[in-house]
């Protein structure tokens, strides 16, 4: 399925929602990817796939839903099809592979930055390049993905000359219905053996949510904003991790204009930035060494039949053509309670929900 729309060169969004059995695909006829202007998104229709930096330059893409139709994964096939990688620009093809003492040595950067009052929480993030096989069959990856995360919002993006993205996201952006906005705050990361393990969580996880729960309550309310429900914290398991969650419900505005507005002043949330969020992001552009792009950007169906629902683009990867191979991404809030070598652990485990799947493919070979 996948692959042969791949083969056709249209671009496409593949997904999933959270709990849900059957799969989405969102495919536009003309083959040149469309962009949208984020300050007009109340007016636009389709797959949304925005940046993370809006001042980087990347474009914010919409896969118009001219074709939608859903569709039930079978088990993996025992034949499976195989596709070359499609290429991609030249600007998506360099990528540093950030390893563990380079890592540390970031965050502790931060930690310094930290520490003379400049910011409360800096989230750091890392990409990991994998080797691929020459050939890749998409439909078993993502159907392998969707067996392994039954939670989590699942995607698969292509967009002809600019790759392709996948991910399991547990972190619900924003939610539209016709009475209300749903946004959540979601932050602290434990480690679990067990889904029904009960996470210890520390000050730590604690000041971490709580810093981007204020946030967004601080942002509503600036906005014009009220919330009509608080609902929190509790536990969200995602995998092998557990997350500190806040639902915050928002009557919906009259004035839909005011809804992109809600959108501009969140994003990006202390939960995938810091905080305070300027000073977080120039931290975060003095200490990565790589652009994030789209990483932990926000996509998903927008107005469209379906829903409307976006996600952050976490726990995803980004597949290039040149290698071929994989870039792998994950980060972490830093705090002043942070100890570089536990972050260097949770971005290890964060990187594994992706790269779990991938190793469990018929001729992947690390």
């Amino acid at each position: 399925m996948l692959n042969l729309l791949i083969k056709t060169g249209h671009p496409f969004a593949a997904f999933r929602f959270p709990g849900e059995h059957e799969f989405i695909n969102i495919v536009q006829t003309q083959k040149e990817p469309a962009l949208f202007n984020p300050e007009e998104l109340d007016r636009v229709a389709g797959f949304v796939f925005a940046p993370f930096d809006r001042e980087s330059g990347e474009p914010h893409f919409i896969i118009h839903h001219d074709l939608s139709y859903s569709w039930h994964p079978g088990k993996p096939v025992n034949a499976p099809v195989y596709l070359p990688l499609p290429c991609v620009n030249s600007k998506e093809i360099s990528f540093p592979d950030t390893g563990r003492e380079e890592y540390i040595r970031q965050i502790r950067q931060v930690l310094k930055e930290i520490g003379k009052g400049r910011a409360k929480k800096v989230v750091l993030s890392r990409p990991r390049l994998v080797r691929l096989p020459k050939v890749f069959d998409f439909t078993t990856f993502f159907t392998n993905l969707h067996l392994a995360y039954p939670e989590a919002f699942l995607f698969m993006v292509f967009l002809p000359g600019f790759g392709i993205w996948a991910g399991a996201t547990p972190e619900l952006f924003l939610e539209q219905s016709s009475r209300y906005l749903k946004t959540v705050s979601l932050a602290g990361t434990l480690p679990i053996e067990d889904p029904g393990d009960i996470p210890f969580w520390t000050a730590k996880e604690k000041e971490e949510q709580h810093i981007v729960t204020e946030y967004i309550l601080e942002t509503l309310h600036a906005s014009g904003f009220e919330p009509a429900e608080i609902n929190g914290s509790h536990t969200l398991v995602a995998g092998r991790m557990a997350h500190l969650q806040t639902i915050i419900n928002i009557p919906f505005p009259a004035n839909r204009k005011k809804l992109t507005k809600i959108i501009e002043a969140l994003h990006p949330t202390p939960a995938i930035c810091g905080y305070p969020k300027q000073v977080a992001l120039d931290i975060i552009r003095e200490t990565e060494n790589y652009n994030r792009q789209y990483y932990t950007g926000y996509l998903g169906p927008w107005n469209t039949r379906y829903s409307s629902q976006l996600y952050i683009n976490l726990r995803s990867m980004q597949f290039l053509s040149s290698g071929p191979e994989a870039v792998l991404y994950a980060g972490g809030g830093i705090t002043a309670a942070s100890d570089p070598d536990q972050e260097w652990n949770e971005t290890v485990m964060k990187i594994q929900t992706l790269l779990s799947v991938l190793e469990k493919m018929p001729n992947f070979v690390q």
